[in-house]
Formats: C-alpha cells, structure tokens, sequence
C-alpha cells in the first residue's frame, strides 16, 4: 500500500524535470527570435553621430568657433544584443561601437583658418522591452517591441563630460528625463509634440567649460542648433518641432571645449538620444 505514494513522487519529479527542460528550450527559442526582430528593426535599433557629415552642410556652420562636422562612420560588423526572457516579457540590451573623425576648421583669424582631424570612438547603449502577444507557434514566436528607452552615447578613450538630465517645457508639456536608460516609452505613445511647437530645452551637465548641441533632421535636412551656455553646467536653447507628423529622433550633444579648440586634446562626448513622435492635437 505504501509504494503509490512513492511512484506519485517519482512520476511528479519526471513530469517536472521533462517540463523545465521544455522550458529552457522555449526560452533559448524565445532568445533567438527576439534577437532576430531586433537586428531587422533599424529604425529602433540604429544610433550614431554621423548625421552631420558634410563638409559644405550648412549645419556645420558656427561662427563662434568655425566650421566643423562628423565624418562617415563605421561601426561594428554585429550590434552586441543581450536578451533576457521572464515569462512572456523580454528585455533587450543593445550596444554598438561607432568609429570615424571629427573635422574642424578652426579660425585663427578673421581671414584665416586651419584644418584639424580627430580620431572618434563611442560605445552607444539602447533598451527595449518585448510582449509575447501572439502564439509561440508564430513566425516570431509571438514577440513584439512594446517599450524603448532612450539611446546614450559616449567618447570611449576619454569621456569627462556628463549629461545629468534633460527638460522639454512649452505650453503644452513639461517632460523631465534624468536617466535615459531607465526611462522607457510605449512605441505607441512616446514623447509627442505639434507640428512647429515651440519648445525650451535645457541640459543639466557636469560642463561648466563646454558645447552642446541639439541635432534632429527637418525633412530630408539636417539641423543643427547650438545651446547656450549660462554656466554652472547649465546649457539652454529653444526649437520649433517639425512640420510633418511621423516618428523622428533627437541627439543631445555635449562635448568639451578641448574637442573643437585645442588639436591636441582627445574627441571627449556624451549624448542622449530621444525617440519621439510628432503629431497633430486631438
């Protein structure tokens, strides 16, 4: 009478050590899909600094210190995706490496200018959140990007400077980041502003000497506006959102004043860029 209760325990211990193995097996499954959507989606999962990388641009124009751009980047062969799957939720961890130069010509005088050329390498850092909300059965196992955060970038030699946080205030909003891989947004509903909607920008920063920028693209044309300086880190600036509603991107640029005034001083970056959407008031 005694041995059912053992073979019950025996038949218990089988049936869930068979299940745990299913299970890591979905879950490696689960990894592999994810990761194949991230590196098909390069609309989410895509950074760099490049876009300002013509010469003759007229954003490369800055009259307080010359003219100076980006130039093409290369980055690495394949993006660095770490996944981690709990349940029907997984988190993404996307890193890429960015490599080119940075140009300048740099006046030396009102008539005069010379031409430097910088070696950069960043790291860059993006988050993102998938749901299974289909079936494991599915092509892509059910997954679909529900959450990003923002993308942070740094100079990877030297990195002294520091954006601690960001505020967008007009009269509709008044949005407040200060940890842009632990802030995430819906895809749904990211940061949305009216077409031509006048915002004021402010960077708190750890640069009490430095640059900073904001870069977004108008259009088909690159835009680049520089921030005021009014000291204590403290950089400010104002700008109309775009006309045309869609999904756009925002790269806050900060960068020390040895980067673009001193030749012999290494490229020294951080910046933070913002997804968001431009829509019309409902």
């Amino acid at each position: 009478m005694r041995k059912a209760p053992v073979l019950t325990v025996v038949l218990v211990a089988a049936l869930t050590f068979c299940v745990s193995c299913k299970k890591q097996q979905d879950v490696d499954k689960d990894k592999a899909a994810v990761r194949a959507l991230v590196e098909a989606d390069t609309t989410h999962f895509s950074s760099g600094t490049a876009g300002d990388s013509s010469e003759n641009s007229l954003a490369a124009e800055d009259t307080t210190m010359g003219i100076w751009w980006r130039g093409p980047q290369t980055h690495d062969s394949v993006p660095v995706i770490e996944v981690e799957v709990v349940g029907d939720s997984a988190r993404v961890l996307w890193h890429q490496h960015n490599h080119g130069e940075i140009y300048h010509w740099a006046k030396t005088s009102d008539t005069t200018a010379v031409k430097w050329t910088k070696p950069l390498q960043e790291a860059v850092q993006m988050n993102g959140v998938y749901f299974r909300d289909g079936r494991d059965t599915d092509a892509d196992r059910g997954w679909k990007l529900k959450k990003i955060s923002l993308a942070y970038g740094e100079s990877e030699t030297t990195n002294t400077v520091r954006i601690d946080s960001l505020r967008i205030h007009s009269s509709l909003r008044d949005v407040l980041i200060a940890g842009p891989l632990d802030t995430y947004y819906w895809v749904d509903s990211l940061v949305t502003f009216t077409p031509g909607e006048q915002l004021s920008i402010t960077l708190y920063t750890n640069a009490t000497g430095g640059y900073a920028w904001l870069h977004a693209f108008w259009g088909i044309l690159f835009v680049r506006l520089p921030f005021e300086n009014q000291g204590s880190g403290v950089f400010t600036g104002t700008w109309n959102a775009q006309i045309i509603p869609g999904f756009r991107f925002a790269i806050f640029d900060l960068m020390t004043k040895s980067t673009l005034m001193d030749p012999a001083a290494p490229y020294d970056y951080n910046g933070w860029l913002l997804p968001y959407k431009i829509q019309t008031a409902k």
